[in-house]
């Protein structure tokens, strides 16, 4: 039985390198690695071979270029795999014409009321698609009439998902005496070093606006960056953060404490086993509650604990988050502890398998162990290994309606880039392009020992262009998206989890000969360092000369809107 997916689609819809992109999501679970070939089909269409890991049926994500979003990913319904060609937009289309029905009645029962005209374009989408779907793919520019389908249906949905935010942020206001959404921003411990705030370089905003447009602060300073050398905790990042936040009035929420990566737990410990990591994190929580006290009222434990690709074992991880949570409420009764997740959408799966589970069944499995309070979903989105592949509106709604089951608070994070991160670069699915340039999204070296950085001079049917990110397009990202968290009570916070542009300070010491020759796993979590900081470089809200992007202001207004 066959375990491949075959699609035929328009050359001029999707280059090759984008065709690459499409990956595959396991039915119900989070996406999972695939290998994706191009061939010419014929002088106007490329035939798409994907090979999933995993097997069973799944739907696949593909990637289309807008000017209002830049990049964002649709998705199929549901497929088996088959070895007879499918029409990629007819099921792109098939997919979005799934999702756009099933929101309507989701909708319609809370109470949207629908603009005739929008209906009268759904049945109009809806009599397309059927007789695309009936018509011999052999008809003449069959495949062009499916992708002109599909460009219809994304304009109906963004038009009726429009209408719905409008509705649902006028009920929030009008309707409800308690606004429980609050925005703010992050910031690390970068952003306190000496007499330095994050307000220090901003240029164009005064700091008086600037206080006025949040009312919610997110330090996200690590164990890394406060205990450096083992037992000594420099606690100067950590107070004027927290003076910080106190002095404009603003709620504070702290962490993730650790993000259970080589930047966020101090070099010292690597190498140490997993008992003497947990004994000494949980010495650091205590430390820094304590300290806190009353000033912290939600913190965020850690992130990543679901992974184990470095370090300590994901059963290590997940005893020893658990635990710092119960200490965490037992020194300071009152207060919160979230169990956070990055790239909640399961994103990671994309690339390797060494994940525990799906970031969603996780959770369901943890809280009906009171393990948490609530949880934080940072999704930073973008096209590298560390991000979120950018989701369409409609799915935005579904991944926030699947997490508000669990009954608990939710924290969201999130950025989107400004401009394109990188130059050139290298496909991200391609066995032959990895063999042949290094995963650029993991590791900073190849096997040879040669500067990835150096070797990003991909042949053009393998170069990715990522020049329609910017100022405008994140805009419209950040609207449409904390729009969208907004307009759900269960969001208690949403953060923008970049406040800055260009590349973090290495939070790890100058070395010496107490640092120096920390063997392999030292040299490794070195590298990764380097690589997780450069990830997200232009998805601040301001940029390097500390300008403010549009962005920001547009963060400010629906802050204005919602909270008056």
């Amino acid at each position: 039985m066959t375990s491949e997916f075959i699609f035929i689609y328009p050359k001029r819809a999707l280059n090759a390198a984008g065709a690459r992109r499409v990956f595959f999501a396991r039915r119900g679970q989070a996406p999972s690695p695939s290998e994706a070939s191009v061939e010419s089909y014929s002088e106007t269409l490329n035939l798409l071979r994907i090979s999933p890991v995993a097997s069973g049926s799944g739907k696949f994500y593909a990637p289309c270029v807008s000017k209002r979003e830049g990049m964002f990913f649709a998705s199929t319904g549901t497929l088996a795999p088959s070895s007879v060609p499918r029409s990629l937009f007819l099921e792109l289309a098939r997919g979005q014409l799934g999702r756009l029905l099933r929101k309507r009645c989701e909708w319609g029962a809370l109470g949207l009321k629908i603009p005739k005209i929008l209906t009268e374009a759904t049945r109009r989408d809806l009599r397309r698609f059927a007789e695309l779907a009936t018509t011999e793919r052999s008809a003449p520019e069959f495949e062009e009439r499916c992708a002109a389908l599909f460009d219809a249906l994304r304009e109906t949905c963004l038009a009726t998902n429009e209408v719905f935010l409008e509705q649902a942020m006028e009920a929030r206001r009008d309707g409800a005496a308690e606004r429980p959404t609050a925005l703010g921003f992050s910031a690390g411990a970068a952003a306190f070093v000496g007499e330095k705030t994050p307000f220090s370089g901003a240029a164009g905003a005064s700091r008086r606006r600037l206080r006025s447009f949040f009312n919610v602060f997110n330090p996200t300073i690590s164990w890394a960056d406060v205990e450096r050398r083992e037992g000594a905790y420099d606690w100067s990042a950590f107070d004027r953060a927290l003076a910080f936040g106190e002095k404009r009035g603003w709620r504070t929420t702290f962490g993730p404490l650790t993000r259970w990566t080589p930047r966020t737990v101090p070099r010292w410990a690597l190498g140490r086993s997993s008992a003497e990591i947990a004994e000494a994190f949980w010495r650091f929580v205590e430390a820094a509650v304590l300290r806190a006290g009353l000033r912290v009222g939600r913190w965020v434990v850690a992130t990543n604990v679901e992974r184990s690709d470095w370090g300590p074992t994901a059963e290590t991880r997940f005893a020893a988050t658990e635990e710092a949570a119960r200490r965490i409420r037992r020194l300071v009764p009152g207060a919160e502890a979230f169990w956070g997740f990055e790239r909640p959408f399961g994103d990671a799966e994309r690339f390797d398998s060494t994940s525990a589970g799906a970031p969603f069944e996780i959770a369901w499995r943890l809280v009906g162990r009171g393990a948490f309070d609530g949880v934080y979903l940072e999704a930073n989105f973008g096209l590298s290994r560390w991000a979120t592949a950018p989701r369409d509106p409609l799915e935005l709604h579904t991944f926030f309606d699947r997490w508000a089951t669990l009954g608990v608070p939710i924290c969201v994070a999130a950025s989107f880039p400004s401009a394109n991160p990188r130059k050139r670069v290298a496909t991200l699915f391609s066995a032959s392009a990895e063999n042949a340039w290094g995963r650029w999204f993991g590791w900073n070296k190849r096997d040879d020992g040669l500067d990835v950085d150096g070797l990003l001079t991909a042949p053009p049917e393998l170069e990715i262009d990522e020049s329609f990110w910017n100022e405008r397009t994140q805009q419209e990202n950040a609207r449409r998206f904390f729009l969208t968290a907004m307009a759900r009570r269960s969001v208690v916070e949403a953060i923008w989890s970049r406040w800055e542009d260009g590349v973090a300070d290495d939070v790890w010491e100058t070395e010496d000969e107490t640092t120096r020759d920390g063997g392999d796993e030292q040299d490794s979590a070195r590298e990764a360092n380097r690589t997780e900081r450069d990830e997200f470089p232009t998805s601040g809200l301001f940029d390097e000369a500390g300008r403010p992007k549009p962005a920001l202001h547009k963060l400010a207004a629906l802050k204005r809107a919602y909270w008056g």
